[in-house]
């Protein structure tokens, strides 16, 4: 306690005589109370900011929740998703979904101009969640013809959405081999009565789900 008690007077001594080291001192805690400043007015802005943009955000859901055109956007929405189901083709069974594929593909290799195609489809089966629906795996494997690459990947995009590219190797050159997994969806066609298709498990031995694995093989 002795020796803190000296030093602390003695600094009090220097402190006094020596007026460089009183500037420096106060210099000092000036710089440390501006930095302070700036960071409680960084804060600051930050927060308006962010209370700036919260309040733009209500004011938007505000005003669209007085909007008046919600159910016509809803309509016409509808009626587009329709539009896309309406494309997809109705068959009446699940061989009637695999010719389908197997002649889809048949024809896309032969407008493709592939040389050696080979066709592989696999068992039809439901798709989970739409109990109107089946889904069919399959895979093409061909050459392509010299600079095929886009005419065939423009086929590929314009038989959306009902058919849709799980995996494709296309390998190098002017013209490759190429091999194609699909999965192609379809509706089942209604009954007479206005039902639908039994379920698979109703038909047949339901298959097990296909997975673009097992054509890879």
């Amino acid at each position: 306690m002795t020796d803190l008690r000296a030093g602390l007077r003695q600094l009090r001594s220097q402190w006094r005589a020596n007026p460089r080291l009183r500037y420096g001192g106060m210099a000092i805690i000036g710089i440390l109370g501006l930095q302070g400043l700036f960071m409680l007015s960084d804060q600051a802005s930050q927060l308006t900011a962010a209370y700036t943009a919260d309040t733009e955000m209500l004011a938007r859901l505000e005003g669209l929740r007085k909007e008046t055109w919600w159910p016509e956007r809803a309509n016409s929405t509808s009626e587009v998703l329709q539009a896309v189901v309406d494309r997809i083709p109705e068959v009446a069974g699940k061989g009637m979904a695999q010719a389908e594929s197997q002649a889809w593909l048949t024809r896309l290799a032969a407008d493709q101009k592939l040389e050696g195609p080979h066709v592989k489809v696999e068992s039809t089966v439901d798709v989970d969640g739409y109990p109107d629906m089946w889904q069919v795996i399959s895979r093409l494997d061909g050459t392509l013809p010299d600079h095929g690459h886009e005419a065939f990947l423009r086929a590929l995009a314009e038989a959306l959405p009902w058919v849709q590219v799980e995996r494709i190797e296309i390998a190098e050159g002017n013209a490759p081999r190429v091999v194609v997994t699909f999965r192609s969806y379809y509706r089942k066609a209604a009954l007479a009565n206005g039902q639908q298709q039994p379920p698979a498990d109703k038909q047949d031995a339901a298959p097990r789900n296909p997975d673009a694995a097992d054509l890879a093989r």
